[in-house]
């Protein structure tokens, strides 16, 4: 299996999915005391096999919709380099599923997505 690259409009889709889990996972008692920034913060300072452990445990807890799975899973592709597809999704397993979940997310934790540019933070901190 093979994560394609993150783009066109699908890779929105798979955003958004990533970010169901990891507001999901949040909500787990294990992790309910903690802010969700901060949340996000100490999991990207972790090494990347802890990430992936986290991913996967939010793979394995939340529930995410056909729609969801769907975008996540256009980002792999099998061994002969075909996109999967809803068709060929059918003969994929829990565990199978699982793995291009975390794999595919684990891409997108990689992303830097700001609500804010820099330069509009730098002017937020000089102001105060």
């Amino acid at each position: 299996m093979k994560v394609l690259p993150l783009k066109g409009y699908k890779s929105l889709g798979a955003l958004r999915a990533f970010n169901v889990l990891m507001l999901g996972l949040k909500m787990l008692p294990t992790y309910m005391g903690e802010d969700y920034k901060e949340f996000l913060d100490r999991i990207s300072q972790l090494p990347d096999d802890d990430q992936m452990k986290m991913i996967k445990e939010a793979a394995l807890f939340v529930e995410l919709g056909k729609d969801e799975i769907e975008a996540i899973l256009s980002f792999c592709a099998d061994k002969n380099g075909a996109p999967y597809e809803a068709a060929n999704l059918k003969n994929l397993g829990p565990k199978e599923i699982t793995e291009m979940v975390v794999a595919v997310c684990f891409e997108i934790s990689k992303m830097k997505i700001n609500f804010i540019t820099e330069n509009e933070k730098k002017k937020s901190e000089t102001s105060q």
